[in-house]
């Protein structure tokens, strides 16, 4: 139903807290990050919970987002034979949480849990870098879907 909203002046929300759960789901269970001498492989086995809001609004005219999210992942690293790739041994297996990404914010907090110290410095310094990278293109991705669909003038 579209409502009436002359010169799009009044706000117009949209609930992206599903597409949200999806685009994470597929952006991130297939993210994983191999050390630079290629011994370790520091990867996502799943997203264990994905809450707070996600929003995509219009206000006189212009889309706007807006999300405070908690989120935590399960991760595992990997150690990696040099003779033989392909096998792999469990090095390690802990949690990533981010207790607040939010929409304003480029440097959130990232807790690491369960891991060794050693294993916590080779995840900070090679897989948190990239890892970042991909939460930061979710703003510009979650406006660009659901901008068009949003009452236009």
């Amino acid at each position: 139903m579209v409502v009436l909203n002359p010169n799009n002046w009044h706000w117009v929300d949209k609930n992206t807290l599903p597409w949200t759960k999806d685009y994470l789901n597929e952006k991130l269970l297939i993210f994983s990050k191999a050390t630079d001498d290629n011994t370790k492989l520091i990867k996502i086995v799943e997203i264990s919970k994905i809450e707070g809001d996600s929003n995509v609004s219009q206000r006189k005219g212009k889309p706007i987002c807006y999300f405070d999210l908690h989120v935590d992942i399960s991760l595992e690293v990997l150690g990696r034979n040099e003779e033989d790739e392909e096998e792999e041994k469990q090095l390690g297996k802990g949690s990533l949480v981010i207790p607040e990404f939010m929409h304003d914010e480029d440097n959130f907090e990232i807790k690491l849990n369960g891991f060794t110290s050693d294993l916590k410095e080779v995840i900070q310094a090679t897989f948190l870098p990239s890892f970042t990278e991909v939460l930061l293109n979710y703003q510009n991705d979650l406006i660009k879907s659901h901008s068009s669909d949003l009452q236009q003038k």
